[in-house]
């Protein structure tokens, strides 16, 4: 709950990780900045941000990083059209998965957009329509959740009060907001009814909490910014410090279930004037020191271990008075945030009597050499892994050999050739198959990973989320020419007009269902079942396709999920599940065909 506001950037909003720890901070929020564009990550500003929150981490303090504007260049005027920001979106979700498959080991938590219902100001307008950042939650979301699911996902916090404001969100969503925890910023909000006095500003913030929380479907807050201006409060200092007790005592005593995080704004004026807890200079005022009573106390950080030189690196001592002997460390953490370069020079030897500075410089070249190592690291298993891969399809390729059917053995051909053959004995015909897999637009510097068929255990249920007259053509093309991926994600597709068209093979272990694409097959009927469901002509197809592959693999019919039954996503649709159910529809279909 003891969160505050830093800029990694800025040399007076960036404190050392062992002040914030010795401050009683638990996470720390920040936005990562990438002006690049493109499809891929700038290296430089990933380099920047991992360092960042793995010092965080290695103190025990946890990072939310804001994912908005600046995370990917180049956002729509507020008032451009749905596809100008859904273009937008589209790159923005692209850009929020990298970033998350590349932190998944430190798992930050994720915060989508910032401010998104501020109105419209000169110099600041970060304001999205309520549909808009409804689809904008739906695809960073998912985005996300399919690197893990263990991420957690938060909106955008809210600044203008206005609970309906996320209410109008929510409806467009179907009523299921793609979100882990609702954000707001109540400024202007007092910490208790009368205090500093009953009249002052807009309200008490424990009103608008829990209008908030009622809004969002009881969803966890999330306060990622709360403070206040010494002109607000008299130009007293110590009445900030007591408005920052008064709120962080209201919201652990009457709040806690419903907040998880409070977050302050923020570290610094250097930041933001004068809401800093030091002033330009650094100094500490008040609320920094009451923002140390009110967090809990936490032990002293350990020591990092003290590593001698090895003996063959020490020379003799020469024949004079010599310096006490200085032991080695590893560089203290502030190093990675100096901003200078690392040179990589020669790992030198050096005596025991030699300057402190002399034993620095061997020290950083050992940590240098250390992430050499690293980097070849990365590279051999990275040609590890392509040297897995064609082994894989070389298995594949003879497995399908295997049990290709031979000539007159009746075995059922679809249209656009042989289906993907069976790993065991076929106990239903083929429904009609238009195999496009080699028509579609691929991207050819990458490709999925391959899987042995004896792999297959689920199939999951998808919708297209856009109208039904959009087909797999142009839905691979987005995917590789927006999103950056090998190819289309699914490995059948149920047209609109009710037509099956396998769009990958089922060897391929394509991206469509998080951590479950290694043993899934990916089903994706045309069209947005939010508040519709498919075409009979849909279901029919649908529901004869998944019978012969139940039959193919042997699989019991649990093991045919809508995306939603396994994450927490809209797909395939609020109508799956809820209202028409057509869920219930295509597994009675199935189940008369088995």
């Amino acid at each position: 709950m003891f969160g505050l506001n830093i800029d990694p950037r800025n040399p007076k909003g960036n404190p050392d990780p062992a002040e914030l720890y010795e401050l009683g901070v638990e996470i720390v929020r920040f936005t990562y900045a990438d002006s690049s564009g493109g499809d891929q990550l700038d290296p430089a500003q990933l380099r920047f941000y991992k360092e960042r929150v793995q010092a965080y981490k290695k103190v025990g303090i946890e990072s939310l990083l804001i994912l908005n504007y600046e995370t990917y260049p180049n956002k729509p005027d507020p008032n451009a059209g749905d596809g100008e920001w859904d273009a937008y979106i589209d790159r923005l979700a692209r850009r929020c998965g990298q970033i998350a498959r590349e932190f998944v080991s430190w798992r930050p938590a994720c915060q989508i957009w910032n401010e998104p219902d501020h109105p419209i100001h000169p110099g600041y307008a970060p304001t999205v329509r309520e549909a808009v950042f409804g689809r904008m939650l739906r695809r960073t979301y998912d985005a996300i959740k399919a690197v893990d699911p263990k991420y957690v996902v938060v909106t955008g916090g809210l600044a203008t009060g206005n609970p309906g404001w996320l209410e109008r969100v929510v409806q467009s969503q179907g009523g299921n907001l793609p979100a882990d925890a609702i954000a707001f910023h109540p400024y202007g909000q007092r910490p208790a009814r009368d205090w500093p006095s009953p009249n002052w500003f807009f309200g008490f913030v424990g009103d608008l909490l829990n209008n908030y929380y009622k809004a969002g479907g009881n969803k966890p807050i999330w306060i990622t910014e709360m403070g206040v201006k010494e002109e607000d409060l008299d130009h007293d200092r110590a009445k900030v410090s007591e408005f920052l007790r008064r709120y962080y005592s209201l919201i652990k005593n009457y709040y806690a279930s419903k907040t998880h995080q409070l977050i302050w704004f923020c570290y610094g004026d250097g930041m933001v004037a004068p809401f800093g807890l030091v002033d330009h200079a650094g100094n500490r005022k008040p609320a920094y020191d009451a923002y140390r009573q009110a967090a809990p106390t936490r032990p002293p950080l350990k020591p990092q271990p003290v590593v001698q030189p090895a003996a063959p690196t020490i020379a003799a001592p020469p024949a004079v008075t010599a310096q006490p002997a200085v032991a080695l460390a590893p560089p203290p953490l502030p190093s990675i945030f100096s901003g200078a370069p690392v040179s990589s020079p020669a790992v030198p030897t050096t005596t025991m009597n030699e300057p402190l500075e002399a034993i620095k410089q061997q020290a950083v070249a050992w940590q240098t050499q250390a992430l050499q190592l690293q980097n070849q690291l990365i590279q051999f298993q990275s040609q590890l892994q392509q040297l897995l891969n064609q082994q894989a399809q070389l298995q594949n390729q003879a497995q399908q050999m295997q049990f290709q059917p031979a000539p007159g053995s009746g075995s059922t051909v679809s249209p656009g050739g042989p289906t993907t053959p069976s790993p065991g004995i076929t106990t239903r015909p083929a429904p009609p198959i238009q195999n496009i897999t080699t028509q579609l637009k691929r991207d050819p510097g990458k490709q999925f990973p391959t899987r042995p068929l004896s792999q297959i255990q689920r199939i999951v249920i998808h919708h297209t989320a856009i109208p039904p007259t959009v087909g797999a053509e142009r839905i691979a093309q987005h995917r590789v020419d927006t999103q950056g991926w090998p190819g289309i994600g699914y490995h059948y597709f149920i047209t609109g007009e009710g037509a099956i068209q396998q769009t990958n093979e089922l060897t391929t272990q394509s991206t469509h269902a998080g951590n479950y694409d290694p043993v899934a097959i990916g089903v994706c009927f045309a069209g947005d079942f939010t508040n519709t469901v498919p075409t009979p002509a849909q279901i029919e197809a649908g529901a004869q396709l998944i019978a012969w592959l139940i039959s193919q693999f042997s699989l019991p019919l649990a093991s045919v999920n809508g995306y939603k039954e396994l994450v927490v996503t809209q797909s395939p649709g609020q109508q799956w599940d809820s209202g028409a159910r057509w869920g219930d529809q295509l597994k009675a279909k199935i189940q008369a065909y088995l």
